[in-house]
This record gives structure tokens, C-alpha cells and sequence, in this order.
């Protein structure tokens, strides 16, 4: 819009209002009548204009007037904490400064409860003005949601995902799940490192001489254990072991395997071998079951809490096979270890009542008066003697409870032999012993009327 002196212009957004000068001889009124006349309503500069009348500049777009932009909101979006990759493979530096090769640390692990992803909410917009006084309108930013994979779940009104389970994280199509299952797709060796994780792990080789293989949950190895370790929150699974009188294999739950050679194997739960034992050491909590084409135990100790059940016991030409049911290996060492504190204590007893009569004969020689320093410690031996006949009464109560727990187990604990028992076997149920002198066919071990008796064993 022009007028005599000064000519309106505003851009096409209109949000800019700029003032050309036709004249040297203006004033603010002339500028702001001008605007006014042109309908601008919004963003009006008047020191500017004052400081235009000071300077006037003739022919030059000159700002005077702005709106104010609109402005859009932002979009939601999702920062993902962890995304499951493999880190850089470094072997661990120990704290003496030595490299341990074997703990090769090669992937994340979340705990339960960890957050994997965080969601930032959304912004709406906000509307602007422009120069004639019209609202201009904004978009609200657009919404996105946290999706949940498998083992996670939504918190805090879906703006937190977290990780219901311990495992690997692995994030794919925008979506993050965490994996209970560790799987590596050969040996465990210098190119894997010793294997500690929260879940299950597979093994699709073998666990080669000094490694490590931990897992809370269950193992499953296709290949051979070879003189390495394997622990399990719950059980294990291989093709064999040959510990070569190293390393052991431990389970909170039960062991599966063709064969054990020269091995150590512990379990809370059964042992069950598809095959043979040789030269091996085997405790159980429940059941040691030895089957398959041979189903021998050759040269080996088994301890079991109920029962033994093999094909062929022992064989020509082998050391002394020793075999124990009917008490549990775990419960076993706990009645040795309260044997032990026993023993100890009850000799601290002794110690103790020694020196308090050295010092009544003391105290008798003395007319009756201890130094003070001597009946200080007369009476500290006192409290001490009193805490521990307590202390071994309630041990002996214990014992007593563990000696009949006992005798019910060793009542029902047996050894089962399908096939043949061979001579120079030992057996033992309970407390009780029996050496075997003879080869012997199928048979059946237990405990009647306190003596190991032998049944014939009908296949």
C-alpha cells in the first residue's frame, strides 16, 4: 500500500511488514498511519520506526512490523538404551596386570528390571499471529509408541521398557526383545572365552580343557566336556565328559549324558547316563540311572541319596567300584561338617574347664580371693563354658534329628543291577557295608532289618 511519503509492502507469509521511504521530511506518524491504514495490527516496532525517522534512508525496504511464526510441535520419539550388539572383543586385564585370555567379554547382558528403552513424549504446538492480527495454527507433534518384545514389559504409563527377564538384548525392526539364551556355534575356546550368563546357554561344540561354561539356568552342549568346567542353576545336557580327572560338572538340577571318563559330576537332582561310567566320581541327590547298550560303571564312586540303578556293576580286571545310597551327597557333608564342629567344641569345653580349676585351686590357696585380674578371667571362661555347652546341646539336638533322617533314607535307598554285578564291588546303604566277593546276575541291594540284603533282580 503506498501513501505521498511512504509505501506498505508485507511478504507473502505476511509476517515481515517493511516500509519504503518516498521522502526525506517524515515523521512516526506518517509511518504508523501508513501501517494502520494497510490494516497492520500485530508486531508494530516503534523504536525502530523512531530510530527510521532519525535516519531516514528514501527507496529501501525498511522492517517495521513482524507476526509471530507459528510453531509446530515435535514429534514423540524412543531412545533405546541398549541395543543387544556385540561389543569390541578384549580379554580381561587381571588386577596384577596379567592378560586372562580365556574371559573374553563379547556381549551385553540386562538384568531384570533393567530399562532397555525410554519413550520422550510429544509436544503440541503453538499457534502464531500474523501482522493483520490472524492466528496462524500449528501441528502437535505426532505420537509413537514403545512396542514390547518378548521378555519385556511396559512401565510408567508406557514411557519406560524394561526387561522382565535377565538375557541378551537384541533390538530389531524398531522393537527390542531380550533373549534368555546364550548360543555359541562351536567349541567354547580362546576364540569364545569362558561363557558366564544369566539365562540358558547352547553349545554347539565341544568345552575345550580349563574353560568355563556358568549359566543360572540350563546348559546344553552337543559336543564333549574335555577337562573343562560346567555349572548350571538348573541342568545339564552333553554328549559326554572326559575330565581327565579335571575340572567338574555341577548341576542344581539333573545331568544327561552318553558317557563319563574320568569325571566329576555333582547334581541336586539325577544323573542319567545313556551308555557308561568310567573311572569317575558321581554325587546325586536323587537317582544315579546308568542305561543304554552297555550301561556299565566301571573303577568309579557313586553316591546317591535314594537310589543306583545300572546295568553292569563293576568288571573283570577293574579297581574296587564303591557305591552309596541313601543319604544325600549335599546332606552327607553336612553331617560331617556338624560331626566336625562337634568334636571341636567339646574339646574347647575341656580347655576351658582346665584352666577355671586352676584357678578355684588358685583361688583356694589364695583363702578364697582371686587377683582382680585372674577373677576377671575366671569369669569371662565361666560366660565362655556356658556358650558352649549351649552351644554343642543344640548341635547334639541337631545330629540326633540328621541321625534319624538317616535311618528313614538308608530304609529306602537301593542299588538295582539289570545285568551283572562283578566281585570287588563295595556297596553301601546307610551306615551299613557290603563287599561283594563274587560276580553275581541281576540283583537288587537294600537295607532290611539293618544288614544290606541281596534279592534277586527279575528283568
Amino acid at each position: 500500500m503506498s501513501g505521498q511519503k511512504v509505501e506498505i509492502k508485507v511478504d507473502v507469509k505476511k509476517l515481515n511488514v517493511f516500509v519504503i521511504l518516498k521522502e526525506d521530511d517524515i515523521s512516526e506518524g506518517d509511518i504508523i498511519g501508513a501501517l494502520k491504514s494497510s490494516g497492520i495490527k500485530t508486531g508494530i516496532m516503534y523504536e525502530k520506526i523512531k530510530n527510521i525517522v532519525k535516519k531516514p534512508i528514501k527507496g529501501e525496504p525498511l522492517l517495521v512490523a513482524q507476526g509471530i511464526p507459528a510453531v509446530d510441535g515435535k514429534d514423540a520419539t524412543v531412545d533405546y538404551k541398549l541395543t543387544g550388539e556385540v561389543k569390541e572383543r578384549r580379554p580381561v586385564i587381571l588386577d596384577d596386570g596379567s592378560v586372562n585370555y580365556k574371559d573374553v567379554r563379547s556381549y551385553n547382558v540386562v538384568s531384570k528390571g533393567d530399562v532397555l528403552a525410554i519413550k520422550q513424549p510429544l509436544t503440541n504446538g503453538k499457534p502464531g499471529m500474523d501482522v493483520f492480527g490472524n492466528e496462524i495454527p500449528a501441528k502437535d507433534g505426532k505420537d509413537v509408541k514403545i512396542v514390547e518384545g518378548k521378555n519385556t514389559k511396559l512401565v510408567e504409563n508406557g514411557m519406560k521398557l524394561v526387561a522382565s527377564v535377565d538375557g541378551i538384548p537384541i533390538l530389531h525392526d524398531n522393537m527390542i526383545e531380550v533373549n534368555e539364551l546364550f548360543e555359541t556355534k562351536g567349541d567354547v575356546d580362546y576364540s569364545t572365552g569362558n561363557i558366564e550368563f544369566p539365562g540358558n546357554i547352547h553349545v554347539k561344540g565341544n568345552v575345550k580343557p580349563t574353560f568355563i561354561v556358568r549359566a543360572e539356568k540350563s546348559v546344553k552342549i552337543d559336543g564333549i566336556i574335555e577337562a573343562a568346567t560346567v555349572l548350571s542353576g538348573e541342568n545339564i545336557e552333553c554328549l559326554g565328559v572326559k575330565g581327565r580327572s579335571k575340572g567338574v560338572v555341577s548341576a542344581k538340577g539333573d545331568v544327561h549324558a552318553k558317557f563319563l571318563e574320568n569325571a566329576n559330576v555333582e547334581c541336586k537332582g539325577s544323573v542319567y547316563i545313556d551308555g557308561s561310567i568310567v573311572n569317575s566320581t558321581v554325587h546325586a541327590g536323587k537317582m544315579i540311572k546308568v542305561e543304554g547298550r552297555t550301561g556299565e560303571v566301571i573303577s568309579s564312586n557313586l553316591i546317591a541319596g535314594v537310589a543306583v540303578i545300572v546295568k553292569q556293576l563293576g568288571a573283570e580286571m577293574s579297581s574296587t567300584t564303591h557305591v552309596e545310597v541313601g543319604m544325600d551327597p549335599e546332606f552327607r557333608e553336612k553331617v560331617n561338617e556338624l560331626s566336625a564342629k562337634i568334636y571341636i567344641d567339646k574339646e574347647n569345653l575341656k580347655k576351658v574347664s582346665r584352666l577355671m580349676k586352676a584357678l578355684e585351686d588358685l583361688k583356694k590357696k589364695k583363702g578364697g580371693v582371686l587377683p582382680p585380674d585372674k577373677e576377671e578371667t575366671y569369669n569371662k571362661l565361666k560366660k565362655t563354658r556356658y556358650a558352649l555347652y549351649e552351644k554343642v546341646s543344640e548341635m547334639l539336638v541337631e545330629a540326633k534329628a540328621y541321625q534319624e533322617k538317616l535311618q528313614k533314607s538308608s530304609t529306602d535307598g537301593y542299588v538295582r543291577v539289570t545285568s551283572k554285578v562283578y566281585s570287588g564291588i563295595e556297596i553301601k546303604i546307610g551306615d551299613q557295608r557290603l563287599l561283594i566277593n563274587k560276580d553275581m546276575g541281576p540283583s537288587e541291594f537294600k537295607s532290611i532289618n539293618g544288614e544290606i540284603s541281596v534279592i534277586p533282580y527279575v528283568v
